[in-house]
């Protein structure tokens, strides 16, 4: 055995259909990201003790949702939507549901899903009263809409807060099982 080793020379002629390959699973690769992956979505406004929230309606888009977390007096936060559907109907709901609150919430394109259901949340209509029972349901936060113009009221959160998730946390006990 000779101690000589053998140099390996390879040319672009032999390795254009690797290069070639690889070009097009990135290409793709690319292609696929841009065209699956939803659009940025605005991230959550986090307000101040005592502020309002008033939008424009022709600064929301149809069928995204904006979040806003607001605090409570006890240190935590709460976080409610605003939405503009296809029809101009404006939706304000909480956007945990009672039963699942501790869990959360993501979102998933344009809709916001349960952190422990991994489902859609069902939404109420307005002027539709939230079923006595905990149930996996959006409770819905009044508001005024005036001419094109949206106003979330802190009192208005802080009291369907009060009404439907007050009760319900304060039987939560935090070695009940629950997340």
């Amino acid at each position: 055995m000779s101690g000589r080793k053998r140099a390996l020379k390879i040319t672009w002629r032999q390795t254009w259909p690797i290069w070639l390959t690889f070009g097009l699973l990135f290409g793709f690769g690319v292609f696929g990201v841009l065209v699956l992956v939803p659009g940025t979505q605005s991230p959550t406004k986090v307000l101040t003790i005592g502020e309002d929230v008033e939008l424009a309606i022709g600064d929301l888009q149809k069928g995204e949702s904006r979040l806003f977390a607001m605090p409570l007096t006890a240190g935590d936060k709460t976080e409610f939507f605003i939405e503009r559907g296809t029809d101009d109907n404006i939706t304000v709901a909480f956007a945990s549901c009672r039963k699942c609150y501790r869990s959360g919430h993501y979102r998933q394109g344009s809709e916001i899903f349960c952190g422990r259901c991994n489902e859609p949340m069902e939404r109420l209509g307005r002027g539709q009263t939230p079923a006595s029972g905990v149930d996996c349901t959006q409770i819905p936060v009044p508001f005024e809409r005036s001419g094109d113009s949206v106003l979330i009221r802190v009192s208005a959160v802080h009291d369907a807060f009060a009404q439907w998730y007050v009760p319900i946390l304060s039987k939560d006990t935090p070695g009940d099982g629950r997340k």
